[in-house]
């Protein structure tokens, strides 16, 4: 029991120090619901809770450990609602290969590192949507719940509901069988309500459908509709790989609550995307970005074809914050890049910036919005009494200094009111 309780303690030091109380002394804080920037704060920490914000008291002081980041801006944890932490892909490669070459065991610890380097970029939780085997992602997340490790909050999907041949494409003989390894395949409404029924008895936080995929295989509008009503029932929400507007539209109309990617979508698409509240994840890039990853793989593009495509994913981003559609940041980080995994996918939030928006629409984007979609309004991606103590900084001034400063790693990552990085 000693030796237990000594293996215990040494893992929380090692990797999250217990809760306790801390102030925090902020340059500057965000505030995500009102999109401001405030000076002169503090925030008291107790346990894994936020208990108060602004000014404090002798006795809120009292046996409080202080942290100073009043050089460094003070935000809540990023939310990248868009990962797919157990796939690492080279750009131009079948997916397959990676898939086929490790084994389950390796791509979970594999991923155990690509947490933790999401938790230093300064990103607290990840929704995980699949590519991830049959519910491999469930085992990191129970990781991530234990505490003793270096990562974010993992929300899963489990495996994708698919149309056949999941995302894959042409595969050999010998790899035919590929598809129902890593993705759940449905063929009929009663495949749908059976896939669902048993996502949920897995435990799931989301479910994740492809509404089309690389072959051309759509699911029909009956089977949607079986998949939302079904998630919906019991109590789980329903987001879309949909690119393009067609098939966004099948999928507005079955009732998802969100939208991926969604390269292609019209203004009337929007329109009716802002009229049901359905959010848009955009996972989109910058120049910059896309060429540090073409720059390691087989496949290569001109120049002018990556901006022609930077320029439609702006224009798209900007169409649908017009028409009102809820933005929800969202990374897609699964392809090889120069930087690590966690940076790497921050080059999404900082398209939004280098889309045009200001840095207070994109940091709400990045953390007050992704609690809102995930129905955790009021207890993530925000900075205030009662919420949990999800608290990232980065040394500098986001509010002045966007770009240099988001792309650090964070000098400060607390999760759940325990400090992973000072």
């Amino acid at each position: 029991m000693r030796k237990t309780l000594l293996l215990l303690l040494l893992s929380q030091v090692a990797f999250g120090q217990a809760p306790t109380r801390y102030i925090i002394r902020a340059g500057k804080l965000f505030d995500s619901e009102n999109k401001r920037f405030k000076t002169n704060q503090e925030i008291l920490v107790e346990g894994d809770r936020i208990k108060k914000v602004g000014k404090l008291t002798a006795k809120d002081r009292a046996n409080a450990e202080v942290v100073d980041l009043s050089r460094s801006t003070v935000i809540p944890g990023l939310i990248d609602s868009h990962s797919h932490l157990l796939l690492s892909q080279v750009s131009g490669v079948p997916m397959e290969r990676d898939i086929l070459a490790i084994s389950e065991e390796e791509r979970i610890r594999r991923a155990g590192q690509y947490a933790k380097e999401y938790l230093d970029a300064g990103i607290t939780t990840v929704k995980d949507l699949g590519n991830s085997g049959q519910y491999l992602d469930l085992i990191l997340r129970k990781q991530a719940e234990s505490g003793t490790t270096a990562s974010p909050r993992i929300w899963a999907s489990g495996p994708i509901l698919s149309p056949p041949n999941g995302q894959f494409g042409k595969l050999p003989e010998a790899h035919k069988a590929l598809p129902e390894k890593e993705y759940t395949i449905v063929k009929t409404p009663e495949d749908a309500v059976a896939a669902v029924t048993e996502h949920h008895k897995r435990g799931v936080d989301v479910i994740k459908v492809c509404v089309t995929n690389d072959n051309g295989l759509i699911l029909s509008p009956e089977i949607l509709q079986a998949i939302v009503k079904t998630a919906h029932a019991k109590g789980l929400k329903v987001t879309a790989h949909a690119p393009f507007d067609d098939v966004v539209r099948d999928a507005i109309d079955a009732g998802v609550d969100g939208i991926e990617h969604g390269y292609g979508i019209g203004d009337s698409t929007l329109q009716r995307m802002a009229q049901k509240k359905v959010y848009l994840v955009p996972t989109d890039g910058t120049f910059e970005g896309y060429k540090g990853i073409l720059s390691l793989g087989e496949w290569k593009a001109a120049d002018s074809d990556v901006n022609d495509f930077v320029k439609k994913a702006k224009d798209r981003l900007l169409r649908a914050v017009k028409a009102g559609v809820p933005i929800v940041y969202g990374s897609d980080a699964y392809l090889k890049s120069p930087e690590h995994r966690g940076a790497a996918a921050k080059d999404a939030l900082i398209s939004y910036f280098v889309a045009g928006l200001a840095v207070g629409d994109v940091l709400q984007i990045g953390t007050y919005n992704g609690a809102v979609a995930a129905g955790k309004a009021g207890e993530l991606g925000v900075i205030k009494p009662g919420a949990r103590a999800d608290i990232v900084a980065f040394e500098g001034d986001l509010e002045t200094n966007f770009r240099p400063v988001i792309s650090r790693d964070a000098s400060f990552a607390m999760r759940d009111g325990k400090v992973f990085r000072k």
